[in-house]
């Protein structure tokens, strides 16, 4: 295969999942946003990758100080790196939303806020499947196809269930600016979890054939429905 071919085909692959889910949610949004700010939103949250990634391997040699320091386990260093990094990407991902759309003009209805926080999450999710996809292309077409099929079913799921529940935060606390903070804990705090137990799941699964399938579709599935109640909620929600 050609580099242009195979740089046209991981871009398809990376992208269309993504593109697909960003159109899904925008159909359900009733009074449509500007799309200049959906996709500068989605810029931000590709650009969001290079931050999550610097944050990552910061979190993750400053864990291995404190590993030698306290001695813990190689097991909760490892517990430490999978939910560190999920809190890392979802802070990541809120910060791509927050200082493009949501401190705009544009953000004037509650439901706003989970509209940009799932574009944000689309576009850390695009630029996140090409770092995948590259890899996988080196093994050869048919691998990059299964790899995007499951990164369209599950991780963007996880990716976009997870950024919905903080961008209710936003949503819920919109007319009532001092319970903010405390709704974007809980946000955060519980979209870590979903991220966390995922990734742990995953890596587990890797090394241990398919009996955490289970665990992975249930996190996937019921992330999914959270963020979908969430987000009719935040539709109606009133002062």
């Amino acid at each position: 295969m050609g580099l242009v071919a195979y740089i046209l085909l991981a871009g398809a692959l990376a992208f269309l999942p993504s593109l697909f889910w960003l159109w899904f949610w925008l159909k359900e949004d009733d009074h449509p946003e500007p799309r200049r700010e959906i996709f500068l939103v989605f810029l931000a949250g590709m650009l969001g990758v290079v931050v999550a990634v610097i944050l990552e391997n910061s979190f993750f040699l400053a864990n291995l100080f404190f590993q030698k320091f306290f001695g813990y386990s190689a097991f909760w260093l490892s517990i430490l790196n999978i939910f560190g990094f999920a809190f890392l990407e979802e802070i990541t991902k809120t910060a791509a939303a927050f200082f493009t759309a949501i401190r705009s003009k544009y953000f004037d209805e509650p439901v706003d806020a989970m509209i940009y926080m799932v574009a944000a999450a689309l576009g850390f999710a695009a630029l996140e499947n090409i770092l995948f996809l590259g890899e996988s292309l080196k093994i050869g077409v048919t691998q990059s196809i299964m790899v995007s099929a499951f990164r369209f079913i599950n991780a963007l799921l996880i990716h976009i269930s997870a950024t919905a529940i903080i961008g209710s935060a936003f949503a819920f606390s919109f007319f009532h600016k001092e319970r903010r903070l405390r709704e974007l804990f809980i946000g955060l705090f519980f979209a870590t979890l979903l991220h966390g137990f995922y990734n742990f799941f995953i890596i587990k699964n890797i090394g241990s054939g398919a009996e955490n399938q289970i665990w992975i579709t249930f996190f996937v599935i019921s992330g999914a429905a959270v963020a979908l109640v969430l987000f009719e909620r935040a539709k109606r929600a009133k002062i």
